[in-house]
């Protein structure tokens, strides 16, 4: 039996045109959907990221405020450093605590120092004879190495020693005793010659009736001494010969 269809082709239409819109809808909806999730994703990794730039961007300004202060510090101890090469060139090496308690030692008890004098002198080449011969000046150290070249701060010093001795015998002893001691060289006298001091006289406290006086015990005394100079050199350097 043959069916017959009643409904209009206009309603079939609509109806396969609503089907399709529908489709099309859905379709919109889940590429909606997509595109809103895929907006979300890319603004929270971009958030991340942006804050990561931040962070990085931070450490950069820290570590170029350190690569600063690492130069400047690096460029003031290389000033130092220049500084205390300059003053090691310049430092003369020698100890005045011992020297003086040397000179304490050989003065003995006759004899009075009025004056000690520390003249630091370069170390230099006596003259050009010396020069044509070989001859060169080196700072003696402790070790005995005298083979390292002279220095800015290689210096010698020149010693004068003024005062008074008993007798004149006493002031040529102290040069020998100078000349054999280890820490000079080259003793002499600059001058010696015989003079007279006054010895102030002692007092003494005497009581009488509750008060107190002072007497002289004896009077004023004349002495003779010699008074003397004399110069040497600290054996701080030492001339070797070449061959």
């Amino acid at each position: 039996m043959k069916e017959i269809d009643f409904l209009p082709e206009w309603y079939l239409d609509g109806k396969r045109r609503r089907v399709h819109m529908r489709r099309q809808y859905a379709a919109l909806t889940i590429v909606f959907l997509g595109m809103l999730a895929y907006n979300l994703t890319s603004a929270h990794r971009i958030g991340r990221a942006t804050a990561e730039v931040a962070a990085l961007e931070s450490r950069r300004g820290h570590a170029e405020n350190a690569t600063v202060r690492f130069d400047r510090i690096t460029q003031e101890l290389s000033d130092h450093q220049a500084k205390v090469n300059l003053l090691k060139e310049m430092d003369s090496r020698i100890d005045p605590a011992a020297l003086v308690a040397e000179i304490s030692h050989l003065i003995g008890e006759r004899v009075v120092l009025s004056r000690v004098e520390f003249i630091s002198e370069p170390v230099v080449q006596k003259d050009a004879t010396s020069a044509r011969n070989g001859s060169a000046v080196r700072v003696a150290n402790r070790s005995g190495d005298s083979s390292k070249p002279t220095k800015l701060g290689d210096v010698k010093f020149r010693i004068v020693l003024a005062g008074v001795a008993a007798s004149s015998d006493d002031v040529g002893t102290l040069v020998i005793r100078l000349e054999e001691s280890s820490y000079f060289r080259q003793a002499y006298f600059s001058f010696s010659r015989n003079n007279t001091i006054e010895v102030a006289a002692s007092t003494s406290r005497v009581e009488t009736e509750g008060h107190t006086r002072t007497s002289p015990v004896r009077p004023k005394q004349t002495l003779q001494v010699s008074e003397f100079e004399i110069t040497c050199y600290l054996a701080n350097y030492e001339e070797i010969e070449k061959g």
